[in-house]
């Protein structure tokens, strides 16, 4: 069997966070466009000619990255500290590490592809234009 790698480039989601990097600014809640480019790695169906269908990795990346647009992400150790208020809906995004971190955002968004797609995954998530984490779970 041949090991192929296919990837999705280019999806999009919006979302506010708070982290602790190196400058005061960052502990500020603020937003960003994160995009997301996605592998995944497979044989090749001899069948098919596919390691898995285009539509299907696009389909999957974009419900799971439904779960964080428009939202504030942070992490459950600070959930019953925020108190947010205003004529807005306020959405949060709980994540079940210990930061808010792009780091621990494409973590989490790669073992939810891994684990719908079982495949292993390749994920590289942008915090605005240039800056950005890859993951990589097998």
């Amino acid at each position: 069997m041949v090991r192929a790698r296919v990837g999705i480039e280019g999806l999009t989601f919006d979302a506010s966070h708070y982290t602790k990097g190196a400058f005061r600014e960052c502990m500020n809640l603020h937003g960003h466009t994160f995009r997301v480019d996605v592998e995944v790695e497979g044989e090749i169906n001899p069948e098919s000619g596919m390691v898995i269908d285009f539509d299907v990795i696009k389909k999957t990346i974009k419900e799971v990255i439904s779960d964080y647009d428009h939202k504030i992400i942070v992490p459950k150790k600070d959930l019953d500290r925020i108190k947010i208020q205003g004529p807005f809906n306020t959405v949060i995004k709980v994540l079940e590490y210990p930061e808010a971190t792009t780091e621990y955002i494409a973590l989490d968004i790669a073992r939810k592809i891994r684990d719908k797609l079982g495949l292993p995954v390749k994920v590289k998530l942008y915090e605005g234009i240039k800056n950005y984490v890859i993951i990589e779970l097998t």
